[in-house]
């Protein structure tokens, strides 16, 4: 079976499942944690492919990476892995489920990096101006670079705004590097 499929299918079942629960957004905010924590602790996923541990370790690792949120939709859904020996796809299955929840609920993905530290107001502006564009509603993640000097760049999807003084400054110097 090819592993690319084996994702989309849990990813999707556990979608359809918790919707008819009305979970599907808890499971939505479990999911980004259990990626995040994917990537701060290397080590999980080693554990979860370690055939040592047994089923009851592994099931209380899996809800521990989920983070304090208790779920029975989620729980089940932990069972049914640990049942069918697919919890090595955990990850992968939540990267997808994101990607499905998102495009069923019109969220946009999109990244936020500035100079300095904006204020709130601020940033809500620029977020409802992609909003409306977009038509639905963005998730950004913030982050900081004194490198760009000034200004801002936003990234959605595949389109980028760069409005920085460090591009800016960079545009007249390869501008003047013509002439």
């Amino acid at each position: 079976m090819n592993i690319g499929m084996i994702p989309t299918r849990y990813a999707t079942a556990l979608l359809s499942y918790a919707a008819e629960n009305k979970q599907d957004e808890q499971i939505y905010e479990m999911a980004k944690i259990i990626v995040r924590n994917f990537a701060e602790q290397p080590k999980l996923r080693a554990a979860l492919e370690s055939p040592v541990l047994n089923f009851d370790i592994k099931k209380k690792l899996m809800l521990t990476a989920a983070g304090s949120i208790s779920d029975m939709v989620f729980e089940n859904f932990i069972q049914l892995l640990l049942t069918n020996k697919r919890e090595t796809f955990l990850h992968f299955i939540m990267l997808k489920y994101i990607d499905l929840y998102r495009v069923n609920n019109n969220i946009y993905s999109g990244k936020l990096i500035t100079a300095s530290n904006i204020d709130a107001l601020t940033e809500k502006k620029l977020i409802s101006v992609i909003e409306s564009q977009k038509k639905g509603i963005l998730e950004i993640h913030k982050s900081v670079d004194p490198e760009l000097i000034g200004g801002f760049i936003l990234e959605v999807d595949n389109t980028r705004w760069d409005a920085s003084i460090k591009r800016q400054l960079q545009t007249i110097k390869n501008e003047l590097a013509i002439y």
